[in-house]
């Protein structure tokens, strides 16, 4: 009878297969560059003691400034556009450092559009700035 050898089938050495799997995580985890985004630039008031009491500002002393479902703009009831907000806000602050504007913006209006308002506010020195994003009221002020 003959006996068959029985072949040594060589097989995959898994013995530095950590090794590789380790290097390769260090490799990608140095050389991946993550999206670091930015929040809004604001100065919050400081904290007050007087948590309590709640002041209730005069209506003549606050400028509404809404963002609609549709995503128009309105300040006080005038329908305006991004470009001009600036403008508008300049000329209603001028000499009036208790005004408080409110910005209020729909639910379902796009963030950009209030960020973009927002960057208007700003540029046009508005220190005292009220936001909401709850605002579910009439479509149009």
């Amino acid at each position: 009878m003959v006996t068959k050898k029985k072949r040594d089938m060589g097989g995959i050495p898994t013995s530095s297969m950590a090794d590789i799997a380790f290097l390769l995580l260090v490799f990608f985890l140095t050389t991946t560059v993550f999206d670091i985004k930015k929040g809004l630039g604001m100065t919050l008031p400081p904290h007050s003691e007087n948590t309590d009491v709640k002041q209730r500002l005069k209506d003549e002393n606050i400028l509404r400034v809404w963002i609609n479902k549709q995503g128009l703009i309105y300040i006080d009831g005038i329908r305006m556009q991004i470009p001009d907000i600036r403008a508008e806000i300049e000329k209603r602050i001028n000499g009036r450092p208790e005004l408080v504007i409110s910005l209020k913006t729909h639910r379902e209006a796009r963030y950009e559009l209030m960020v973009k308002v927002l960057e208007q506010l700003q540029l046009a020195d508005a220190e005292k700035i009220s936001l909401s994003t709850g605002f579910q009221g009439k479509e149009s002020p």
